[in-house]
């Protein structure tokens, strides 16, 4: 029996995770809960960019995944990987890590009202896609669907939290 665990890392908001920790493990048939892990951070910090590397973060959590687990790595750091100027998130395609920046998750980033819902289903939706492609799904182009590519906030606020049928029964035949 395969486990999630969600780790995080310079991450406040334990309340939040702990609320959806019974929906990821829904949408995926598998124990979810919450770990802790410290890990110094500020050894991925790129000076030029002003942000963490995230190539480097998730190499570091793949040794904490046993046997079929799943690592989700939550940071509050501005995440970016070589090719692009930020990232939400970032998992091993069929591996056991993931990582997650909610970094630009925030209304208040961007001029608006804070907005704590908001701020909780964007972040739930990254943790879900993410962990999709660590089972092994990939880029969907249902709209709705929660392994839809999103660049932007806007973006996510579109998509749904759950997998589309056709990606629900991709996970069903990986997962068999």
């Amino acid at each position: 029996m395969s486990l999630i665990r969600i780790i995080p890392l310079q991450f406040a908001h334990f309340d939040i995770l702990e609320q959806m920790l019974s929906t990821i493990s829904n949408r995926y048939g598998v124990e979810c809960g919450l770990s802790s892990h410290h890990m110094d951070l500020n050894r991925f910090f790129d000076p030029v960019r002003s942000q963490y590397n995230a190539n480097e973060i998730i190499k570091e959590l793949l040794p904490m995944a046993s046997g079929e687990d799943k690592i989700v790595g939550v940071t509050e750091l501005d995440l970016f990987i070589p090719v692009l100027r930020y990232i939400f998130g970032q998992a091993y395609l069929g591996g056991s890590a993931a990582l997650i920046s909610a970094h630009r998750l925030d209304n208040r980033r961007y001029g608006l009202n804070d907005d704590p819902k908001i701020y909780a289903e964007r972040l739930l939706k990254t943790i879900l896609h993410e962990i999709g492609h660590t089972f092994g799904l990939k880029h969907c182009f249902q709209p709705g669907c929660t392994m839809v590519s999103t660049t932007y906030v806007e973006e996510l606020d579109q998509k749904s939290d759950l997998l589309c049928k056709s990606c629900h029964l991709e996970l069903k035949r990986l997962r068999d």
